[in-house]
Formats: C-alpha cells, sequence, structure tokens
C-alpha cells in the first residue's frame, strides 16, 4: 500500500484537553495546523442513542476489543471510546474519538491546594502563576460550573445530598465541583425532554442526552470553525522520526482507518512543529516507540518514568435509601486534606447506576498523593509500551490507609455505615507521567534535544492529589501560549 505525502505547518497528535487547547490557541493566532485523532466522531443527535451505555454495551464502549473491564459483555470490534491495555500491577485506560477523554468522563475540575500542588509537582512550576492565571484560564475554556441548586435538590440527587450531610456530620470540609456540565440539558433531561443520562448516572461510555461539555462540541468545534484547524478523525498515528538535518521537521506516519479498525490508506505528513497530545498512553507509546527504534535516540533517559496514579475507588453502605440512581455527575468533592495524619484524602460521589436498591450506598472516586512509581517500559514483540507498577510498594500501603481514615471518620460519625470496599485503583483512568516535565521537556512542553517537538498532555506530569484533568488543562493552556509567541515571534 503506497504512504500518500502530505504537509502542514503543525501536527498536533490527539484531540484531548491538551490537544484541543493548542488547536485553539493556534487558530487563534492565525496558525494552521492538522490534528490528528485515532478515533472517530461522536456526534451527539436527538435520537439520544449515540454512546453506549452501562445498562446496554456494546463495541462502542471499547476501541477495538471484544472486551472491557467496565462489563462483562462479549463486544463487537469497533473503534469505540475507551482503549484497555493491561500492564503489569496496574492496567490503563485511554479515552479515544474527538476530544479524547472529555466525552468518557465525569468532568471534574478539582484545582490542588498550593501545598498538594507542590507535593506532587515540586518546583518546575510556579503554583502562584498557576493558581493566579492558567487555572481561571482553563477553567473558562472549559466552561464548568458547579451543580446548581435547583437541580441539587431535586429528587435525582439525594446520594449527593446524603454525602454532603455525612461529611458535616464527620467534619470533613467538602464543596460543590466545578463540571464540565451543560445543566440547562440536565434540566431537560429531569423534565423528561431529553433522553436521561446524567441523572441516571449513565456517563462512563458518553452523554447521551449532550450534557457533557465535551471538546469536541466545545473548545475544538470553535478551533475547526476558524478555518485553521483541520481535523483528521480515524487517524492512527504509528511513528514520528526526523525529517532530515536539524531544523528540518518531522515525519509524521499514520494509518487511515474504518470504523472496524480496517486500514485503508497510508500516510506520512511532514511538519516543522509536532505537538503531542496523544494523552499519557498515547505519548508515551510513541516517544518510547521512537527512542527504541533509534529515530529520536537522544530522547532523556528519564522518559516512561515518574507515572503516578492517584485514582482512589470506594464503597459505602448502611446509611438510609438514597436513590439507587444516584444521579450524576458527581457533585460533591470532600477534601480530607489537613486533618488525616496518614495524608491528604480527595473524595468525590460517583454515580452508580447499579447501586443495590432499597438500602444507602454511597460510591467514591478520588485521588491522593501516592508517589509516581510507574515506568513505562518499551516491549519490542509488542511494538507497544507496558506499564510496569510496584502495587506492593510501602508508600502504596501508606497511601491507602489514609483512605481508610477518611473513610473510618465518616462511619464513626454516621452510625450504621460501613465500608464496603475500598482501594487505589488498579485499572487508572487518571494514570499521568511518563515524559517529566523539566526533565524530557523544560517548563514550557518543548522536548530536550529535539527542536519544533513539544508535549502538552498528562504525561508531562506525576500526580496532582486530585483528579487531574482541570490541572492537565492549565499545563496546556500555559505550554500553549508558549508555543504560540514561539510562532507568532518567527513570521
Amino acid at each position: 500500500m503506497e504512504r500518500q505525502q502530505h504537509r502542514a505547518d503543525v501536527v498536533i497528535v490527539g484531540s484531548g484537553y491538551g490537544g484541543s487547547i493548542a488547536a485553539l490557541g493556534l487558530a487563534e493566532a492565525g496558525v494552521d495546523a492538522v490534528v490528528l485523532e485515532r478515533g472517530r466522531r461522536w456526534p451527539v443527535t436527538d435520537a439520544g442513542d449515540t454512546f453506549a451505555t452501562q445498562t446496554a454495551p456494546d463495541g462502542r464502549a471499547a476501541w477495538l476489543s471484544e472486551t472491557s473491564p467496565l462489563t462483562d459483555a462479549k463486544l463487537d470490534v469497533y473503534t469505540g471510546v475507551l482503549e484497555f491495555v493491561e500492564g503489569s500491577g496496574m492496567n490503563v485506560l485511554a479515552g479515544t474519538g474527538v476530544g479524547g477523554a472529555s466525552l468518557a468522563s465525569n468532568g471534574t475540575m478539582c484545582e490542588p491546594s498550593a501545598a498538594l500542588f507542590r507535593r506532587t509537582l515540586g518546583d518546575v512550576l510556579d503554583h502562584r502563576e498557576m493558581s493566579g492565571r492558567w487555572y481561571p484560564e482553563a477553567r473558562e475554556l472549559i466552561g464548568c460550573s458547579p451543580i446548581p441548586d435547583d437541580v441539587y435538590e431535586s429528587g435525582f440527587y439525594r446520594s449527593a445530598r446524603s454525602f454532603a450531610d455525612q461529611l458535616d456530620k464527620a467534619g470533613i470540609p467538602w464543596e460543590k465541583v466545578d463540571l464540565a456540565v451543560d445543566w440547562d440539558v440536565v434540566r431537560e433531561e429531569m423534565a423528561g425532554t431529553r433522553v436521561r443520562s446524567q441523572i441516571d448516572g449513565l456517563n462512563v461510555f458518553g452523554v447521551n442526552s449532550g450534557a457533557q461539555r465535551s471538546l469536541d462540541r466545545t473548545l475544538l468545534a470553535r478551533a475547526e470553525a476558524s478555518g485553521h484547524i483541520t481535523v483528521r478523525p480515524l487517524s492512527v498515528v504509528t511513528a514520528v522520526r526526523p525529517a532530515g538535518g536539524d531544523g528540518d521537521g518531522y515525519h509524521v506516519d499514520y494509518e487511515s482507518i474504518d470504523e472496524r479498525g480496517t486500514v485503508r490508506s497510508l500516510h506520512r505528513i511532514t511538519t516543522t512543529r509536532l505537538v503531542l497530545a496523544a494523552g499519557t498512553l498515547g505519548t508515551n507509546r510513541l516517544l518510547l516507540r521512537a527512542r527504541e527504534s533509534g529515530a529520536l535516540p537522544a530522547l532523556h533517559g528519564a522518559l516512561g518514568t515518574r507515572v503516578g496514579n492517584s485514582e482512589v475507588i470506594t464503597a459505602r453502605t448502611g446509611m438510609a435509601e438514597n436513590n439507587p440512581r444516584q444521579g450524576g455527575p458527581a457533585a460533591i468533592f470532600a477534601r480530607d486534606w489537613e486533618d488525616n495524619p496518614l495524608g491528604p484524602v480527595s473524595l468525590l460521589n460517583f454515580p452508580w447506576p447499579d447501586a443495590p436498591a432499597e438500602e444507602g450506598w454511597i460510591t467514591t472516586i478520588g485521588a491522593v498523593p501516592a508517589p509516581a512509581l510507574g515506568t513505562f517500559r518499551y516491549d519490542p514483540e509488542k511494538d507497544d509500551v507496558v506499564l510496569h507498577w510496584p502495587a506492593g510498594d510501602p508508600a502504596l500501603a501508606r497511601a491507602q490507609s489514609a483512605i481508610s481514615h477518611t473513610l473510618d471518620r465518616l462511619n464513626e460519625a454516621n452510625p450504621g455505615s460501613r465500608t464496603a470496599f475500598s482501594r487505589i485503583g488498579t485499572t487508572g483512568g487518571n494514570v499521568v507521567g511518563g515524559v517529566p516535565l523539566g526533565t524530557v521537556t523544560d517548563d514550557a512542553g518543548r522536548v530536550g534535544g529535539h527542536p519544533g517537538l513539544y508535549v502538552v498532555d498528562g504525561s508531562l506530569l506525576p500526580g496532582t492529589g486530585v483528579p487531574p484533568a482541570l490541572t492537565v488543562a492549565a499545563v496546556a493552556a500555559r505550554v500553549t501560549s508558549l508555543l504560540v509567541r514561539e510562532l507568532v515571534g518567527t513570521r
């Protein structure tokens, strides 16, 4: 199959938070760019059946696989919204599709405290700069807001109110977290004029009502409307390599596939500026493959290291019945950061449609600042990366004890309640790191020794101590501003 040749001023690989923010920043500066996204578009329609649901899973739930850890069903092979990759001690879930992880996430936008920020990110970035400028800019770009009072007080959010009440009794601080949600659409769900999605907690594989403010419908749509950004879905990047001598740019090889994964054509696009925004898994995959193949042999030895997973999954029961459907997304953010002697713990009430009926049940998803102990390594037999995670490390046991301490406080303050399960997730949807900011790249996301090569996604971060989406977006906004300054300044 002959490889078709193309050129572009800038190529962005991936369309999640990093890629979409980079695309919009370039578009607003009048810079032309091509976005290569391996997944398909997911247009939400009035029929309300764009995505699979937890109650009716099918191939749309998984990336080219018959199985998913999120369902026991056998799936048809399709370019679905979540890729699952098995690792050693830790598995990885990665978003696929135009809009990346924003399609199938809770859209929780949490900012870490100054102490948490410095604990996980050190002094590579100035917290005052991030908190004063880039976190607010990220919130504005995403358009997030907390749950409105009328929605919160409705019968669909009894579980959220129950969680907040229990936190008050335990003396644990909480807030209504910023969420990437269109609350007017949630109100339409409540009124019965849109398909029930968020209010029934049916959001793991995408939100069929259109209530999710996913990037394909917000930032990336604005970037495309400028005329400067071209998005090529179903374009699987397989390799990156220098185009020639110093400063000549990069070749990016990719396969154009159909929705069943069949390769339809081969392409090579040459660019002077290459922006990697393929997510933690995708960016590590491309860079480690390039280093080990000899295409980019000068990549720093720390590549693939400092991989973190802060994700915590818990469930408690034994309280009064509090709405089996447990409306979503996660609205209440518990911040046990100051009074936990074993370490700070963050918890978000997580809607679980299958929670047992006629009994109280609160599931949470959250984060602890566990050390970034993981490593991505290239496996030549698989031609892919494998995540190695030391699940038995004592530091992780201490983090687990911190979670138990928070849950014990809740149970003691709310007699009759008890912990059903609690663990640091072994299938990470919040895995970050592998391309350490300030080491493999400088503090502006520029890859050392490779002019014109940038990284703007979660692979830059070893962790955040809270769910990472807002920090990923804030760092992407900062990196993009510097990239735009370089490009516009050269004209």
